[in-house]
């Protein structure tokens, strides 16, 4: 019979298991802490309070033509993969708002739906809503596709929309809601709008497409512009060249008017190669610039370097009352806000103000002196003290939050959103000063 024998642990190897025992139960301890802390924490700290309370969803058409919408263009409509909002504008005489339901972009809907034929169906890809603010109701929906910039002249009582894949800038009657083309080069691919109402101007952004997509994407430089449109005869009168930079040119940004100074101004940047093979290749740094424009010589007078840190500037406005200048650059890092003094023409020394990703349109709340941004990935919001800025918070509702638009009457925000229950709904929201929702 074999005698069996218990086997002690040797002293050393004893030793190696309480220290790791020990260690083990340190750390433990030490996450279980910190745990502990943080929750403490959240319930001690008073959490930023939420700025925008919501009035109502209101359910909008579709971008993309259906039975039921061929029928009844008002017929509400479902949610459609890569569907895309653009500018807004607001008549406060009216209460007219209309929106540019863009759509997805046609090559793209081509790759997921194969009965979407681009050359012959990108006609009716899009749509411009008109929603009444005091009826809370769309009340029209004009066939008018790929529209990006909207914007209003008020004394006139039209509308004007870019349809930027015809290369079409569509004049709307308010009274009638009736339509006009005004036709531009081929290839330019109008962008954001402004109005001039001192000379009566429409201001057209051109970034330009390129001419042969499937061969290259460089622009020809003769897109990269400019195009001014009188607006009592609702004809081009000037075409200012702005691809001035670099090997391709520039990316033309957004345009707004300061009555004040009886100026326009249009943010561009050189652009990197186009037909690069590296993945999101970025212009150099030190390439962005804010464009001081005479509308009456229609001619650039200053091409301002904006901060080396500014990477592709798109969105802007300004507040005309101070005459200060708000600038997104998307691909800042983070994604920032700047700002300029367009009396003296210098930036604000100070460090951009950091932004959610895919910053786009800035719009202003005159009266309650805010400064909202909307960006791919949420709101922020600023509150202008004099000269000072200061930040209110940032707010998800989804992702291509980009568009939105101010009725300074009532302090409501209009937010249209791609996708919310299936449909594509017109978000309503309201600022609220206490932040109590």
């Amino acid at each position: 019979m074999v005698e069996k024998r218990k086997i002690l642990p040797q002293p050393a190897k004893v030793g190696r298991a309480r220290i790791i025992t020990w260690l083990l139960g340190g750390v433990t301890v030490g996450m279980l802490t910190l745990l502990t802390a943080r929750v403490v924490q959240q319930f001690a700290t008073t959490p930023l309070p939420h700025r925008l309370a919501l009035v109502q969803d209101i359910p909008l058409p579709s971008s993309l033509p259906t039975a039921s919408s061929r029928q009844n263009p008002l017929a509400l409509g479902l949610a459609v993969p890569f569907d895309h909002f653009d500018f807004q504008a607001l008549d406060p005489q009216t209460h007219l708002l209309f929106i540019a339901h863009n759509g997805p972009n046609p090559d793209v809907e081509a790759q997921i739906n194969t009965a979407f034929h681009p050359d012959t169906d990108a006609s009716t890809d899009g749509n411009v809503i008109v929603f009444n603010t005091m009826q809370k109701k769309v009340v029209a929906v004009l066939p008018i596709p790929q529209v990006a910039g909207v914007v209003l002249a008020p004394d006139l009582h039209k509308v004007y929309a870019a349809d930027s894949n015809d290369n079409i800038v569509f004049v709307i009657n308010e009274a009638t809601l009736s339509t006009a083309p005004i036709e531009l080069h081929k290839n330019d691919s109008p962008d954001a709008l402004a109005y001039d109402q001192t000379d009566h101007l429409v201001l057209v952004s051109v970034p330009g497409a390129p001419a042969n997509p499937d061969e290259s994407n460089v622009v020809d430089r003769k897109n990269q512009n400019l195009n001014l449109i009188n607006a009592l005869t609702d004809k081009i009168i000037a075409i200012i060249p702005l691809g001035i930079d670099g090997q391709w040119g520039d990316d033309v940004g957004h345009v707004k008017f300061d009555p004040g100074l009886h100026r326009i101004f249009v943010v561009v940047q050189q652009l990197a190669d186009p037909d690069s093979p590296k993945q999101n290749l970025l212009p150099p740094p030190g390439t962005a610039w804010l464009d001081e424009i005479d509308p009456v010589a229609y001619r650039v007078i200053t091409h301002m370097k904006l901060p080396n840190t500014c990477i592709t500037p798109h969105g802007m406005t300004i507040d005309t009352d101070q005459h200060i200048a708000f600038i997104a650059c998307i691909d800042a890092d983070p994604p920032g806000l700047y700002r300029v003094d367009l009396q003296t023409l210098h930036p604000f020394p100070e460090r951009p103000w950091p932004l959610p990703l895919k910053p786009d349109m800035l719009v202003l709340d005159h009266p309650l002196h805010l400064l909202y941004v909307a960006c791919g990935s949420g709101i922020a919001i600023f509150k202008e003290n004099g000269r000072s800025l200061q930040l209110l918070g940032s707010y998800s509702y989804g992702v291509n939050t980009h568009s939105i638009a101010v009725n300074e009457e009532t302090n409501e925000i209009y937010l249209p959103l791609v996708r919310v229950g299936g449909r594509p709904v017109l978000r309503i929201m309201r600022y609220n000063p206490a932040g109590v929702v």
